[in-house]
């Protein structure tokens, strides 16, 4: 080393070391070429010495062509000392020795020491120029920065291949949509279900895809899942009914969750479906099976709640007939036991036994109907005459009606078309709607059944009124309720009328009501015109 540079008591980077330096070059007065660029040097071998050295060895800085020719360092294991020697770079552990260097256009001091920097400022070469700390900083920064972007840039792409390896790896339908709704990718499960090509959708909002709508989801029935993500940065989940690529309809759960950047934004949103078409309509299947399971289980109830009603009034009305049959019996075999018959006493012997045939055979038809009437059977649909099923109902009910005082009248349109559904549910529901007439009118009254088809919508109507005490305004939108009542405990549970609503509607049927308080009640019930399918 050449001491006559060095000047006593000036500041030093170190002390020697026993660390063995690399020669430096020799010394040359040959000018540099035109177009090489500056010869650098640099203090401090650290992670930015490194970083800056990579960077030049990778031709990152396209238009500048220096060339670092010495690094100095006092710690020989620092990472840019390291690498300058493995590039062939002249290395010391003394900034001293890069006064030697010829043609050394540069240095640039990374330590940030201002004894350091003061030194090096008194004893460069003339033609070198030394950037301080400040300056040096500012460099080592911007490549450090430069060398953060392109690790950066490196980590991004490999993000972005593994989104896109999972985007397309996602077996359900999926979009990846913008905040103003507008597609930016969708995968190919969601393109083959809603039948368009790609380039077709990247751009249009999904309601425009989906729902085939210029709007977004907006109402009551269709909530939209993506507004609930934009509003609250959370995930979000609805079923919504789409058209499918053959323009039929599916039903589909809709998933969205939200990708937010750094300051918890919602960006974009990733939209999920699940097609549960199948699986709804079976679970709709299975729901409908119980309903009308539940649906003949009351009516049956309800069926045996009115066979009670019937039961008093028509003990009555089967013991009349049997008592004049036991009391005509009784009188024929007292005639018979006291001598021979004459033609007169066989000609009443013959009336006699007419009217007992006739009692005896009402009386079978009153047992007849109410074992039927009582009997639980399966729901068949199948040709039924309205005014024969009204005229049954008036037989079992026609005796207890005569014990209230209630007069009966008819109104049957003869030439009524059949419809189709369950006699036995139909004569349940009218038997109902009756009963409840009579009980408006406990201290008697007037009953109206009357029939009629009307032409203009094909519905068979069945009109039943009453004068009796009516049902308050603020009650006639409760009727149809189950367990809704202003009778007494004892006289029902209220599933009467919920009983009726439910057999109406289930064979396509409306029923309306009009009443005042005090003058009456009037049901309308409607049936199709009759129908092979429901």
């Amino acid at each position: 080393m050449a001491k006559a540079h060095r000047k006593k008591g000036k500041a030093r980077q170190s002390t020697k070391t026993t660390t063995k330096k690399h020669s430096p070059p020799a010394k040359s007065r040959k000018a540099k070429a035109k177009n090489e660029g500056p010869n650098i040097a640099i203090i401090g071998g650290g992670t930015r010495c490194r970083a800056l050295l990579e960077m030049l060895a990778a031709e990152r800085f396209t238009h500048l062509k220096a060339k670092i020719v010495a690094v100095a360092d006092i710690n020989p294991e620092a990472p840019g000392f390291l690498l300058a020697k493995e590039q062939g770079i002249y290395t010391t552990t003394d900034y001293h020795d890069l006064s030697q260097l010829d043609n050394l256009d540069l240095i640039i001091e990374l330590t940030g020491k201002e004894e350091l920097l003061q030194d090096l400022i008194r004893n460069k070469q003339p033609q070198a120029q030394v950037l301080d700390y400040t300056i040096s900083r500012l460099i080592s920064d911007m490549v450090t920065f430069k060398g953060e972007y392109k690790a950066r840039e490196r980590d991004l792409s490999l993000s972005q291949s593994m989104i896109n390896t999972l985007f397309a790896g996602i077996r359900e339908p999926l979009f990846l949509l913008q905040q103003d709704f507008r597609i930016l990718d969708a995968n190919e499960p969601m393109l083959n279900l809603i039948g368009l090509p790609k380039e077709e959708v990247i751009g249009r909002t999904c309601h425009e895809v989906s729902h085939r709508s210029l709007q977004p989801c907006n109402s009551k029935t269709c909530h939209c899942p993506m507004k609930e993500t934009l509003k609250t940065g959370l995930s979000a989940h609805a079923i919504h009914e789409h058209l499918d690529r053959n323009n039929r309809p599916c039903y589909l759960e809709v998933f969205t969750y939200p990708l937010k950047d750094n300051y918890d934004q919602v960006n974009m949103v990733f939209e999920f479906y699940r097609d549960i078409t199948d699986d709804l309509e079976l679970r709709l299947e299975t729901k409908a099976r119980q309903v009308k399971k539940d649906l003949a289980r009351l009516v049956h109830e309800d069926k045996m709640i009115a066979l009670g009603k019937l039961v008093a009034s028509s003990v009555h009305e089967i013991n009349n007939p049997i008592a004049g049959i036991h009391t005509l019996a009784k009188l024929m075999l007292r005639t018979l036991d006291e001598d021979q018959l004459e033609a007169e006493q066989l000609e009443e012997f013959r009336r006699y036994l007419e009217l007992v045939a006739h009692e005896s055979s009402r009386c079978g038809q009153i047992v007849s109907n109410l074992l039927s009437f009582s009997r639980q059977k399966d729901m068949v649909r199948r040709p039924v005459e309205i005014n024969d099923i009204i005229r049954a109902v008036i037989l079992l009910c026609q005796h207890r009606m005569q014990l209230q005082n209630i007069d009966i009248q008819e109104e049957l349109d003869p030439d009524l078309p059949e419809i189709t559904g369950d006699y036995n549910q139909i004569q349940q529901c009218i038997m109902n709607v009756i009963f409840n007439a009579m009980e408006a009118m406990p201290d008697g009254g007037k009953l109206t059944l009357g029939t009629s088809f009307k032409r203009k919508n094909r519905m068979v109507h069945i009109n039943i009124s009453d004068t009796g005490c009516g049902i308050p305004e603020e009650n006639l939108s409760m009727i149809f309720e189950p367990f809704f009542s202003t009778k007494e405990a004892s006289q029902g549970v209220g599933l009467g009328l919920s009983v009726v609503y439910g057999i109406i509607r289930e064979h396509h049927g409306t029923i309306y009501v009009k009443s005042e308080v005090g003058t009456g009640t009037t049901f309308t019930i409607r049936f199709p015109e009759g129908q092979k399918d429901f």
